[in-house]
């Protein structure tokens, strides 16, 4: 099952307040839905997969400092498009191999965004980065 590629159609970042210490940072991905499309010039069937990439950023008190909100779509060519979409539309439900790749692509590609955001919006990064430290 390629994963041919992604794209991301919007990004909408906000920041509702200043970060205090001990923000918490959560991000997940939301597939949205699955629909078959054509490839111009290819002659070839697709899967076009929608999703959503959320970080949120909590303060103690479970209240929302920001959040990134990041749609996009993944292209995937597969031979049992028409088994995919048809368990999708039962069961919200991508086969576990596809998940995972689709998933990990997401979130790959969606945290550098995120770092990129959170740099932006002066928010601690949603990722940890290293750091150089003295020698002993």
């Amino acid at each position: 099952m390629p994963v041919v590629g992604m794209s991301i159609d919007s990004i909408n970042a906000k920041k509702y307040a200043e970060v205090t210490v001990g923000v918490k940072v959560n991000s997940n991905t939301n597939l949205k839905g699955v629909k078959e499309q054509s490839i111009p010039g290819l002659d070839k069937k697709a899967l076009t997969i929608e999703f959503d990439f959320l970080t949120q950023y909590m303060d103690k008190k479970e209240k929302k400092v920001a959040e990134f909100i990041i749609g996009g779509s993944v292209l995937v060519v597969d031979m049992k498009h028409k088994d995919i979409i048809e368990r999708w539309n039962k069961e919200k439900k991508l086969p576990e191999d596809l998940s995972l790749q689709v998933v990990n692509l997401i979130f790959n590609k969606c945290a550098k965004k995120s770092i990129i955001l959170s740099d932006d919006l002066q928010l601690p990064s949603p990722v940890p980065l290293p750091f150089a430290k003295k020698s002993k």
